[in-house]
């Protein structure tokens, strides 16, 4: 069997006669159907299936195929697969479209496609860069890809490959090589099941089996006198979240929770919690604090008519201590890129204003809250991009987010939200509190772990402990250096083997 020119002497778990004979003589159509869904099986490697060990079969497949004489092109191969990954783990996205059915919910089915099929392009590129030339070359093009994915036009850094590891312990390892440096180590993983003879690679995956079922990891404790802080849950639903009859309900139900004889420093309500200008609402929160700090979620009008996504800390007293307004903005549902010509022709985001929709804040910053110490502030999205959370100016305490998660339906968008806020704390070594209106609703400590949580069905409010953060992690320090010496280390491996085919072929 003919062999694309990469590696032809150490296929093994994979080289079969019975495969090569199939995927030689198999319709076209069919081979993109099967890539389809290897990568359909391969996104449920990430939360809430949590079997990185089918993403690590589903890669090496792939790898394995993008060596052969497929009748079908890197680009096809590559983009297929991705495109069954993404439609995957992004089937969630369909979601906040079904909260209003009849008005948006035609829109559903082609904003799933058109995300999926978008994303699918960087690891299409990928497979056209590696051209078939070696395994090795094509790991680094997909992890440059899920890289330059983070950043690109702002970036979009949900289910990086690397996040597979987050239920297990070798998660840990993103302390040190961060999230990329983890897609790294999962696609070397998944070419060498593909390539190693059957008996090391079978280990492999064994053990990988065996992962879920080891303790986990849990940071330092909160010490008895530590910072108390109270989780507002109010479990309100997306479709009456902003329906003016139920306006005064909810708005009362979040003071009704804020209320406890028992003495907190900090009080935590949800993502645009509060649908009254915080100016008129503020004295009354102050008084069912009882002394407490607040932070609470609403939208911010400038009289310049810019509307901000904000976060506002609230002293005992009553007073507008901090104010934070969100950077990292959802695109086309906070905002409309390319939003004034767009407008003209009729489309809007689900969540923005006639102006255009919201504006963006200057960027992470560090506020300090008595008892408690310096916190970064984070509303929603903004928890899922590595490069931004833990990099203001100062080293904050305690990550805070808060976040809606209404919109996310049931399963899979908040597990993999909350997933992806365990990931920051464990690369960072900081913990988290993290506040979501029908999400997941805890205390996150430095290294991932968690205890007592509200989830999706639950109403009420959790009063728990603020654990120490850890020193700042090698990750938290240095960034993509390690996962920058790695792409480098698997270049001149690719390289030197790539000169050694070379004289043999010659002499």
């Amino acid at each position: 069997m003919p062999t694309r020119d990469g590696l032809n002497d150490c296929e093994h778990m994979l080289r079969t006669t019975t495969l090569d004979s199939f995927w030689a003589r198999a319709p076209a159509l069919l081979k993109i159907i099967l890539i389809f869904l290897i990568g359909v099986l391969s996104g449920l490697g990430q939360s809430p299936f949590d079997l990185p060990i089918l993403t690590l079969i589903g890669l090496g497949i792939v790898i394995w195929l993008d060596n052969k004489v497929a009748l079908i092109s890197h680009f096809k191969l590559g983009w297929t697969f991705g495109f069954g990954y993404f439609a995957s783990t992004l089937a969630w996205i369909t979601q906040p479209f079904l909260v209003d059915i009849w008005s948006t919910g035609w829109m559903a089915p082609f904003a799933l496609t058109i995300m999926s099929s978008g994303l699918a392009l960087f690891w299409g590129i990928a497979f056209v860069i590696a051209g078939g030339r070696h395994p090795l070359l094509l790991c680094v093009m997909l992890a440059l890809a899920e890289f330059f994915r983070t950043y690109f036009l702002g970036g979009f850094p949900w289910a990086l490959l690397g996040y597979v590891w987050i239920e297990t312990p070798i998660y840990h390892l993103a302390a040190f090589v961060g999230p990329h440096g983890m897609t790294m180590l999962t696609l070397l993983l998944s070419s060498s099941i593909a390539f190693t003879p059957i008996k090391y690679s079978g280990s492999l995956v064994l053990c990988i089996l065996f992962l879920p079922f080891l303790p986990v990891i849990e940071g330092p404790r909160a010490a008895e006198d530590a910072g108390k802080v109270r989780l507002v849950h109010p479990n309100v639903d997306q479709s009456k979240k902003w329906d003016p009859k139920f306006k005064e309900a909810i708005y009362q139900r979040h003071l009704k929770l804020s209320k406890s004889d028992n003495r907190v420093n900090l009080i935590v309500w949800p993502e645009t919690s509060l649908n009254y200008p915080i100016a008129a609402a503020r004295n009354e929160i102050s008084v069912a604090a009882n002394g407490s700090h607040v932070i609470v979620g609403y939208q911010h009008r400038e009289n310049n008519n810019s509307i901000y996504n904000s976060l506002g800390i609230l002293s005992p007293d009553g007073s507008l201590s901090s104010e934070y307004h969100k950077s990292k903005l959802v695109p086309f549902g906070e905002y409309l890129p390319f939003g004034t010509f767009l407008k003209k022709i009729g489309l809007r985001g689900l969540a923005t204003s006639d102006e255009g929709g919201f504006s963006n804040g200057t960027g992470p910053e560090v506020f300090w809250v008595p008892s408690i110490g310096n916190i970064q502030p984070l509303i929603c999205y903004e928890g899922i991009f590595p490069q931004f959370v833990g990099r203001a100016n100062d080293r904050p305490d305690l990550l805070v987010l808060i976040s809606n998660d209404a919109w996310f339906g049931e399963g899979q968008g908040i597990a993999q939200h909350f997933a992806q806020a365990r990931a920051r704390t464990i690369e960072l070594g900081l913990p988290m509190v993290r506040v979501a209106n029908r999400g997941i609703t805890t205390v996150i400590d430095a290294r991932g772990a968690f205890s007592e949580a509200l989830d999706f069905d639950d109403r009420g409010a959790l009063d728990l402990r603020v654990p120490p953060p850890l020193p700042p992690t090698f990750y938290a320090a240095y960034g993509e250096v390690v996962f920058s010496l790695v792409l480098l280390f698997v270049i001149c491996v690719w390289l030197i083997i790539s000169f050694q085919k070379s004289l043999l072929t010659r002499y």
